[in-house]
């Protein structure tokens, strides 16, 4: 249900959903697009786990923020270790 958005403003791994922008007013755009969508299915979203307007996330061992998705490091370095 989310495939025309993924690559380009969202990430889903199972039935987490990250939704990613530069610019605040793309991001609340993309936000509204997902969250219809999901109503539209009937989906819930928990709303403990839910964060917005955030500037950098650690999402599956990647970091993702205004400078884009970058592997995280610390956690490259845990699992090697």
């Amino acid at each position: 249900m989310l495939r025309s958005f993924i690559g380009k403003f969202v990430v889903v791994y199972f039935d987490d959903i990250l939704i990613y922008r530069k610019w605040l007013d793309e991001h609340i755009t993309n936000l509204r697009q997902v969250l219809e969508i999901l109503r539209k299915e009937r989906l819930d979203v928990n709303q403990k786990n839910y964060n917005i307007c955030i500037k950098q996330i650690m999402f599956w061992g990647y970091v993702v923020s205004a400078k884009g998705i970058e592997i995280n490091d610390a956690k490259i370095k845990d699992i090697q270790e």
